[in-house]
């Protein structure tokens, strides 16, 4: 019980990046979030490499869409600064991700392109997220395939990483060369999920198939080629 000489415990404002984890490598698009406590949130401001990365963002759920292209494929520090109603701030502890993706200047194309063939099964998406040039296929039908026929020596899928995605297997020219664990605890949307270069100039293939399976922790086995490079 609290009488009149008592006063009541402060509870410390305290902020921290929940996602994406500290250690991660992202691509693509991807959605920082936190959590605050100690006191009513009047706003977050978030910093990439100690300068402010976008506006402060003043309603909840206080996170933001990072487009990770902007930024070198390199190592960086993400943080966040909360302001309270009450006028005091706190200030996160520093979370390193390394941003890789496509190297700039590729030839993109999306899914809808004449050079990609896809067995049956794969669904056509437009509404779910914010996929390159709209639109994106997905699958979780083992078996099915997204071949994309391109001549160069270079090539990248362009895909989707995130908790309800599966494992895939890659083809270059017909021989398999990886299976590629998409699951993510973060969604990365316009990921660059697979790249290989150094090919012998000329036309190559490129096929990715769903293979039904996931890792432990995925909600499902969602594929989902969304362009190539």
């Amino acid at each position: 019980m609290v009488d009149a000489f008592d006063v009541a415990p402060q509870v410390p404002a305290t902020v921290n990046i929940t996602s994406p984890p500290s250690g991660a490598t992202v691509s693509g698009t991807i959605m920082i979030t936190v959590n605050a406590s100690g006191g009513t949130v009047a706003g977050v401001q978030f910093r990439l490499d100690g300068a402010n990365l976008g506006a402060e963002v003043t309603a909840p759920p206080y996170s933001m869409s990072w487009d990770t292209t902007k930024a070198s494929s390199a190592s960086h520090t993400l943080s966040a600064v909360a302001r309270f109603a009450t006028g005091s701030t706190a200030s996160s502890s520093p979370v390193a991700v390394t941003v890789s993706n496509v190297p700039p200047g590729q030839t993109r194309f999306e899914d809808t392109d004449t050079s990609i063939s896809y067995t049956a099964g794969w669904t056509r998406d437009s509404t779910l997220r914010a996929w390159s040039g709209g639109t994106a296929m997905l699958s979780t039908t083992a078996g099915d395939r997204a071949t994309f026929t391109f001549t160069g020596t270079s090539v990248y899928w362009i895909g989707f990483r995130g908790p309800q995605a599966g494992i895939a297997r890659v083809y270059v020219d017909g021989v398999v060369v990886s299976d590629i664990d998409t699951y993510s605890s973060f969604e990365q949307v316009q990921a660059m999920v697979f790249q290989t270069t150094g090919l012998a100039a000329g036309t190559h293939t490129l096929t990715i198939e769903v293979t039904g399976s996931e890792n432990p922790a995925s909600a499902g086995t969602y594929i989902i080629v969304d362009a190539f490079d």
